[in-house]
């Protein structure tokens, strides 16, 4: 059965700008293991006393999954992850000839030396190991055979086949890893896939399909240039697509919402099974199928996932979409009187980019000619905004007092960085201020309090 190690600790804080606290990193560990990864690649304690002493932290909270140290191939790096109590070291060495050449300066006799020497001496520290040859999808087959099972020979029992430029293709990684399967001496195989060509997950699965064993991911597809597998994207296809139930699914939304908020890398909403527009549904054929058999249209439940299914008002609608989300406010309207709010609902829609459920409301009191007093109106808030450390505040104030119904901002000490005061129409207009704010660059995280009683002077 498919293995996951997640390495968001360490590819994932790859990704350009991203970088997590310790705290952070305990959440996340904590939250995988929850999910039932069955690895977590911690971080390279080479790289920072803050990683090192991240993976210490992770590695002392007693976690299901093994907590993995990554190493380049140097003793005094190989201590580190030791020091750090981590359970496995992953050491990687570059094995194409581009590599060999241009970077390392090294012969592939050297190379392999190199990596059979620095095995032996973190099995000797009783350390289990795992060995990615890096840039493998480059290097010559019949050498990458040859170093592999030199580092079985010296103590590795897990290889990672590394596709470094994401450069394969389905049909090409299956046949390639069937191939070093049958090659190698007894080992597990773990598979890093990069997605420079929107392909990675794809490779993943064939690779498992042609006898790997472990898929490699970060939580929102996070790591160098475009990323690595998704988390939420592979459990949910094995879990749909190849009947595999051993991970818990329900907790994968609320651990990309924390990503999100603590990388300040936001997902692209069209983004597969986490992204808003996911379970989101606008053609009218479309909404009438899902309103008759969500089946129709969804190649599974949200509720799978703890989600809704939303279906969106605009020219592209259909009167079932309407008058569902006219019933959903207790609004009852004729048949005629449907037809003719869907009309006028397309013809605004042909100059809109965006109708909210207080236009279609209001579109419906003037057909019916009643007064339908259902959203609150008159709002005022206040937001409270952390700005990532890495971004100006002034910058991200800029930014807030350009949007039209933001009446102040203000820089605050204290555990937020921004107060806002916003008024704005009513509670549908507030959630998409809201979610505009959270869009801009710097911001980590809002908290909004509604105002319920204002007093002028002193009194």
């Amino acid at each position: 059965m498919v293995e996951i190690l997640d390495t968001t600790l360490r590819e994932g804080e790859q990704t350009p700008y991203v970088n997590f606290t310790i705290d952070e990193k305990l959440e996340i560990a904590r939250s995988l293991d929850r999910i039932g990864v069955d690895m977590i690649e911690a971080g390279d304690p080479s790289v920072s006393p803050s990683v090192a002493k991240a993976i210490e932290r992770i590695s002392a909270l007693g976690l299901k999954a093994e907590i993995i140290g990554h190493s380049v191939a140097l003793q005094a790096s190989i201590d580190k992850v030791k020091a750090c109590g981590a359970h496995r070291v992953a050491i990687f060495y570059a094995t194409s000839k581009i590599h060999l050449d241009a970077k390392l300066h090294k012969t592939q006799d050297e190379a392999i030396g190199i990596i059979c020497e620095h095995i032996a001496y973190a099995r000797s520290l009783g350390l289990k190991v795992r060995y990615t040859p890096e840039d493998a999808t480059r290097t010559d087959f019949e050498f990458l055979v040859k170093v592999c099972n030199a580092a079985i020979e010296a103590g590795a029992d897990r290889i990672s086949f590394a596709d470094t430029l994401g450069i394969m293709q389905p049909h090409d990684t299956f046949e390639r890893v069937r191939a070093l399967k049958a090659r190698l001496l007894p080992c597990k195989i773990d598979l890093h896939c990069h997605n420079d060509y929107g392909l990675a997950l794809a490779n993943a699965m064939a690779g498992i399909r042609a006898g790997a064993d472990c898929i490699h991911t970060t939580v929102n597809g996070l790591g160098e240039r475009t990323g690595i597998p998704d988390l939420a994207e592979t459990i949910v296809s094995f879990h749909n697509l190849e009947g595999v139930e051993k991970f818990n699914v329900q907790p994968l939304m609320e651990l990309s919402g924390y990503l999100e908020r603590v990388s300040g890398f936001f997902m692209a909403p069209n983004k597969p099974i986490t992204g808003q527009n996911a379970f989101t549904h606008k053609s009218g054929v479309h909404t009438n199928g899902i309103l008759k058999d969500p089946r129709t249209y969804e190649p599974f439940d949200p509720a799978l996932l703890g989600r809704e299914r939303k279906i969106v008002i605009d020219k592209y609608t259909g009167k079932s979409a309407v008058a569902s989300r006219l019933d959903e406010y207790g609004i009852q309207v004729s048949l005629a009187e449907l037809e003719v709010i869907v009309s006028r609902i397309k013809n605004i829609g042909d100059s809109r980019k965006q109708l909210f459920d207080t236009d279609i409301i209001e579109i419906a009191e003037h057909v019916t000619g009643r007064v339908i007093d259902v959203i609150p109106h008159d709002i005022s808030a206040m937001i409270l905004l952390e700005v990532e450390s890495h971004v100006y505040t002034t910058s991200v104030v800029r930014r807030l007092r350009g949007l039209t119904n933001v009446s102040s901002v203000y820089e605050i000490t204290g555990d937020y960085d921004i107060s806002a005061f916003v008024n704005v129409e009513n509670v549908m207009a507030l959630n998409n201020l809201i979610e505009e704010i959270r869009t801009v660059m710097g911001v980590k995280r809002t908290e909004t309090r509604m105002v319920l009683k204002k007093y002028n002077g002193k009194e």
